[in-house]
């Protein structure tokens, strides 16, 4: 696997970006420009992936992924070129998440002392238990 951020420079070419109006506060300003950004990006095409990574994509990114594309938004800043910038590393992010290799678990034992040690204290919270009943008149 390559670098991602090599990746991702490989790949900008290939990105479109859409704008269009963002929702929420801002008044007058968010009521005349374009400041959300989207960036699509049709993964299936792009040389510089290979199947498996394709593949990858499709199966651990649905939320972003539609058909062959896929699109991350962004409206978190009023000026556009920032939300460009934001959404080239959201998507760094989401794939770094992607390709990312989940190290397998070693099966360990539990050391002999530690199981000695363990009934050790079984043994001697049991007399002190036992200590603690009424003696019977019987057992004499």
């Amino acid at each position: 696997m390559k670098s991602l951020t090599q990746l991702i420079e490989k790949i900008q070419s290939e990105f479109t970006f859409e704008t269009s109006r963002s929702g929420g506060k801002g008044g007058q300003h968010v009521n005349k420009t374009e400041s959300r950004v989207t960036l699509v990006w049709n993964f299936c095409n792009s040389e510089n992936l290979s199947e498996e990574e394709k593949e990858l994509i499709t199966t651990k990114c649905k939320t972003h992924v539609s058909g062959d594309f896929i699109r991350v938004s962004t409206e978190e800043n009023r000026s556009q070129v920032k939300n460009k910038k934001l959404s080239i590393y959201k998507l760094k992010k989401i794939l770094e998440e992607v390709f990312r290799r989940e190290k397998p678990r070693k099966k360990t034992r539990i050391p002999k002392s530690v199981k000695e040690k363990r009934l050790k204290n079984k043994k001697s919270n049991s007399e002190i238990k036992n200590s603690r009943k009424k003696i019977d008149k019987r057992d004499f």
